[in-house]
């Protein structure tokens, strides 16, 4: 039987992904761990699905590690070993990546460039490869006036950050690489689950709402009419799902709120109802610059001057709900999780959300 090959399954939407496959299809499946060996590899599989799964869901030998590194050549592995794993997948998604903002250029293209590279040259040997699908991200879009539509490649835009540089990049080898019904998905900023605000990850927007709520923010060095384009996991992952498993499509998906993206000032009159906050002003670049300096990396974010289309995404039904629709239950379990550092297994906030569900 035919394999699908995942990685980044130890991160947020891996993690995302790998749940969906297991509760919903048949699939099995190779995650490629970076690991030293096997034994380590599996080791960090099995307590990745521990967070993620009650142990009843999880069928032993249906998901297996595979110990490997996407920044070396050949992912660290030898010939036979890439032929081998070569010949039993039909499905490659790629979603291991760096996110960081301010990685150097080097360490950002190693990663996500060679990374991509390495998943499309294995992927190029296996003999019955079906499909390969390449998680991207929306803002390859770049510092430029919107709006930003899902044919776009590169289009002389501006980078924001090594991670949107390296990802356009990627984006150009996955395209010229000619491998049979090929995807490329791109979401937003990826917040957590829209029904129960699960997340690992406390980032991004996160920061800047856990800072506004401490009082750190006096103003926002922000433009007010600017839209913050925010997108939960669930969403996104069901839209990889679909991508991975159902009828084959090829092409290029914003899972984005888009139109619906909130403007930084609609999102900090959530915030300041939420955390009972007095409504800042909106100031110009420049005029607060320890607020600035405090914000960092993710300021620019709240500077978008454009909407990401969604014309194809909204074909296929990959459809985001609005934040006024779930930002309590953001909220609510970034109190529980103390904003990351009393994190809880994905399946007891499941449960807990069930169980609270008013009755129909």
């Amino acid at each position: 039987m035919s394999r699908l090959l995942l990685t980044g399954a130890t991160g947020f939407l891996g993690g995302e992904l790998l749940v969906r496959l297991i509760e919903r299809t048949d699939r099995d499946i190779v995650a490629l761990i970076r690991a030293d060996d096997a034994d380590a590899a599996q080791a960090r599989l099995d307590a990745t699905l521990a967070t993620l799964l009650p142990p009843e869901a999880i069928v032993p030998g249906r998901v297996r590690a595979v110990a490997a590194h996407l920044d070396q050549p050949g992912l660290g592995l030898d010939e036979p070993a890439l032929d081998a794993l070569a010949a039993e997948i039909d499905t490659v998604v790629h979603c291991a990546a760096s996110v960081q903002f301010t990685l150097p250029y080097d360490e950002a293209y190693a990663i996500n460039v060679g990374g991509t590279r390495a998943m499309l040259d294995l992927a190029a040997r296996a003999p019955g490869l079906e499909r390969f699908v390449h998680v991207s991200t929306a803002y390859v879009a770049g510092d430029r006036p919107g709006p930003y539509c899902e044919s776009e490649g590169d289009v002389g835009q501006r980078p924001r950050n090594t991670y949107e540089q390296t990802k356009l990049i990627a984006e150009r080898h996955v395209l010229d690489a000619g491998l049979p019904c090929t995807s490329i998905l791109r979401p937003s900023i990826v917040v957590g689950d829209s029904r129960t605000g699960w997340t690992p990850a406390f980032n991004v927007i996160y920061w800047p709402l856990r800072a506004f709520a401490r009082g750190l923010f006096p103003v926002v060095p922000a433009d007010a009419d600017a839209r913050v384009d925010i997108v939960p996991v669930d969403t996104v992952a069901d839209a990889l799902l679909t991508l991975a498993d159902g009828p084959e499509r090829s092409g290029t998906f914003h899972v984005v709120a888009g139109d619906d993206a909130p403007t930084a000032r609609r999102l900090t009159e959530l915030a300041a109802r939420a955390f009972g906050a007095a409504l800042p002003d909106f100031v110009a670049p420049g005029t607060a610059p320890e607020v600035e300096q405090r914000a960092g990396a993710f300021l620019p974010y709240f500077r978008v001057p454009g909407v990401f289309r969604t014309d194809a995404a909204s074909r296929m039904g990959f459809v985001a709900p609005p934040l006024e629709s779930y930002f309590a239950n953001l909220l609510r379990y970034a109190d529980e999780a103390r904003w990351g550092k009393a994190c809880r297994r994905r399946w007891d906030v499941g449960e807990l959300a069930a169980a609270v569900q008013p009755a129909a």
